[in-house]
């Protein structure tokens, strides 16, 4: 092979390379964020029935 034919496959085996790691970020931030929103909603406080907010204020 030429040169230009391995710096063309290099090229794209880092592209390829990039895409997996990309799409293995995507789904660990999609999973983390679905375990935070079941821990969150496990931990919040049931809503109060008469329309009052329950919610702690943080000022």
């Amino acid at each position: 092979m030429e040169g230009m034919t391995y710096l063309a496959v290099g090229y794209f085996g880092m592209l390829v390379a990039i895409a997996l790691w990309t799409y293995t970020v995507v789904q660990r931030s999609r999973r983390l964020e679905d375990r935070l929103a079941a821990l969150e909603s496990v931990a919040s406080p049931p809503a109060a029935s008469d329309g009052t907010n329950n919610e702690l204020d943080p000022n």
